[in-house]
């Protein structure tokens, strides 16, 4: 049995849920919370660790001096006391000799149980709370000396257990890359563990990825002051020869990551080279108060140079579009919201602010009791709930770094675009506003937003800075701070075949490494020079045919990709997808649930053929159907899979539904969508209704220039001046 954070979340939302870590309660499905006494916490406790247990034993248990009459009077009385606190929900079933869980999976430490048995570390932590996992916390039991006994060997598992997802899971995500989320949970982990070495050499290896040495060493003197304080030792070796390792310019080439063929300074190249003349434009514009843009190749290193000057600057944080937001209408905003809230989790928005959210974040509330965007006043009242998010869940930022804006949708796009031009409107005089950095892929912005990225230049409102390749000596500067042995001899060959990409340039040491190449001449077979793709290529072949499974189906899915759909689509065992999921994490194919790099994801649907293609798609459209995914994804998938006939009613479902929350013209391209292909299938009739509809929403549409400043050009389209 393994459920994805199951125990915070219902697997009926009508179920109650039960938690023994930490504050034990009972949580009811509209929000209730009742505290439980701590003879029935034990009781419930007992029975999602031990399973099915004989009744009058457990009851003794829980009675130990008192007479078997009694005993068993106080435990009908017990369990009459829980059903009326659930309000006659079962949570407890039985006959005359045993009592087991109704249902497992709505008990906080059952779900962490199975998780770790599946060695499902992401949904293990998903089932504890971040602030405390101590079994019945504040409970203690010297009346009944056999069960505080088992209540010590079962606090001493629950915590060898969280320990055990903790480090595995931090080393899965740093493997992949995705040092943030390392960081935040090695954070967690050592917050709650201060005096855990385990967690504090995360720590600082994590803070050294992210290109903060100092941070880095600050975390090594803080452990070394607890240890003294708390326990009187002082680190281990491996923790001393890490430190060591960070102190050194360059660092040394033996690995600290949990992939002893790729070093530390391949993870993250220690000097950011040849970029020079682009910090200066940065800065220049940043001084003029200009809204900042970075172009570059796809892999010329566009989001490292964003993040490394938005630190100089202040405070910052990231958001990003991915691959098939274009196709669902507020994708990339929604993605932005949610980050920030995860990021900044204490924020609370105003009712109205979710109300109106809840339009594109489902789970902020009920989108079908407010009235359809049929209003110029109602699509005011959205857009300006947007601006108070954004207000809200950006004041701890001075600098949002916005990446991948070429695959912002437009409708998300369009929204950011009055969101900003109303926060520059309404700022005081000489208040500190917030900033964004865009990035985006040379050459794939659409036309509307490059004139309107012109515009803005022209106006002096903004700047784009271009991110070109390397030099050769860029590039000999690159690998020597690397610290690589054998690196050396190859530096010309390097520089000439990658072109001076600075992700090719990786990539292909990281090649070179793993086939040990690198102390030997350079190999004569390696794919044509400047080109990445076949590199990516020859790591994808060195798959299981499982993982590389996984690996297309996550492309296909795209930005809705989620680890849990690939059991049930690939029609394999949890255990064995996830032993996959790992297994594209440690080859750096997959960091969590999105691709290391977009030029990954390219290089996975480059190898797939059209009929294993439709497959997926209908793998996919059938997993998301049964999961009541959004109608505009299952008409997405069902398309791709070549069933026209079963996209459309989806397709005519979305356009009915935006017509009901969102802005009319939205639901006007899936109508004229629909229209197109039910003429391709000789619908005339139906074809006819459909374009009598988009015409419908077309008029109820806001008029031009009411809402929208110009054309829409990603999260930073309209700056301001101080």
């Amino acid at each position: 049995m393994t459920a994805r954070g199951l125990g915070r979340l219902p697997v009926d939302g009508r179920e109650w849920r039960v938690r023994v870590l930490g504050l034990a309660q009972l949580c009811g499905p509209d929000g209730q919370r009742v505290r439980l006494e701590r003879r029935t916490a034990a009781l419930l406790a007992w029975l999602a660790l031990q399973g099915p247990s004989p009744k009058f034993a457990l009851a003794s248990l829980l009675w130990p001096d008192s007479p078997p009459t009694t005993v068993r009077s106080n435990l009908r009385q017990l369990l009459r006391r829980l059903r009326v606190a659930t309000e006659d929900a079962p949570l407890v079933e039985g006959d005359a000799e045993r009592l087991a869980l109704v249902s497992p999976v709505s008990v906080d430490a059952a779900c962490l149980k199975a998780n770790t048995e599946a060695r499902a570390h992401a949904e293990a932590l998903a089932c504890v709370d971040a602030e405390g996992n101590t079994l019945l916390a504040g409970f203690d039991f010297d009346d009944c000396p056999e069960l505080a006994r088992w209540l010590d060997g079962a606090r001493a598992g629950i915590e060898g257990w969280v320990r055990e997802a903790r480090e595995a899971r931090v080393a899965q995500l740093t493997a992949a890359g995705d040092w943030t989320a390392a960081l935040g949970l090695a954070q967690t982990w050592a917050r709650q563990e201060p005096e855990s070495e385990q967690a504090g050499r995360h720590l600082i290896r994590l803070h050294y990825l992210q290109g903060d040495r100092g941070a880095a060493l600050a975390t090594f003197e803080h452990l070394r002051d607890v240890l003294d304080r708390e326990l009187g030792v002082t680190p281990m070796p491996e923790t001393l020869a890490l430190v060591r390792e960070v102190e050194q310019a360059p660092p040394r080439s033996r690995s600290l990551g949990t992939r002893p063929s790729l070093p530390l300074s391949v993870l993250r190249p220690p000097v950011l080279v040849g970029r020079d003349a682009a910090w200066r434009q940065l800065e220049a514009g940043w001084e003029a108060g200009q809204l900042l843009f970075i172009s570059g190749e796809p892999g010329s290193g566009k989001t490292r140079l964003a993040e490394e000057f938005a630190a100089t600057q202040g405070r910052w944080g990231r958001i990003e579009a991915r691959a098939g937001d274009r196709d669902v209408p507020f994708a990339s905003q929604a993605r932005a919201f949610r980050t920030q809230l995860r990021r900044w989790p204490d924020v609370k928005l105003p009712d109205w602010v979710r109300t109106e959210l809840s339009r594109i974040l489902p789970e902020l509330g009920d989108a079908r009791l407010l009235p359809p965007l049929a209003s110029e006043a109602g699509t005011l009242r959205f857009y300006d709930a947007i601006v108070a998010a954004l207000q809200l869940l950006h004041e701890h930022e001075d600098i949002s770094v916005a990446d991948d804006v070429q695959y912002w949708d437009a409708a998300s796009a369009r929204a950011f675009t009055f969101a900003l031009s109303r926060l520059a409107d309404t700022a005081p005089p000489g208040a500190r506003s917030l900033r964004f950095i865009d990035c985006y892929r040379r050459g794939e912005l659409s036309p509307e937003t490059r004139m309107h990225v012109a515009g803005l230049v022209e106006a002096g409102l903004a700047r784009v800075v271009e991110v070109d390749a390397l030099t050769d000596e860029d590039v000999k500067r690159m690998v020597a701070a690397m610290g690589l042995p054998g690196a050396e001899a190859h530096l010309e060959t390097l520089a000439r075949y990658t072109g001076g990409n600075p992700l090719y340039v990786v990539e292909t040491l990281k090649h070179l490494l793993e086939t040990d190449s690198l102390h030997r001449e350079w190999p004569q077979r390696l794919p044509p020079p400047g080109r990445v793709g076949p590199l990516i290529q020859r790591r994808l072949e060195g798959l299981s045919q499982l993982a590389l499974q996984c690996a297309r189906l996550a492309a296909l899915a795209g930005a809705f990709f989620k680890t849990s759909l690939v059991a049930g689509s690939l029609q394999v065992k949890q255990a064995e997808a996830h032993e996959a999921l790992a297994e594209l994490e440690a080859a750096q194919v997959l960091m969590g649930e999105r691709f290391s790099h977009d030029l990954v994801m390219e290089a996975v649907l480059a190898g797939m053929g059209p009929g294993e293609e439709r497959v997926l798609h209908a793998r996919l459209a059938t997993v998301f159907e049964e999961d009541g995914a959004p109608s505009i994804l299952l008409a997405h998938h069902w398309l791709g899979a070549g069933r026209t006939e079963r996209a459309l009613p989806h397709l005519l479902a979305s356009a009915r539904s935006d017509e009901q929350v969102l802005p009319p013209e939205l639901a006007a391209e899936h109508y004229a969508r629909a229209a197109s292909l039910m003429l391709s299938l000789g619908q005339h009739e139906d074809a006819v209704q459909a374009r009598a509809a988009e015409a419908r929403c077309r008029l109820q549409a806001t008029p031009a220039g009411v809402l929208t400043p110009g054309p829409a050009a990603g999260p930073g389209a309209r700056g301001r001046r101080g």
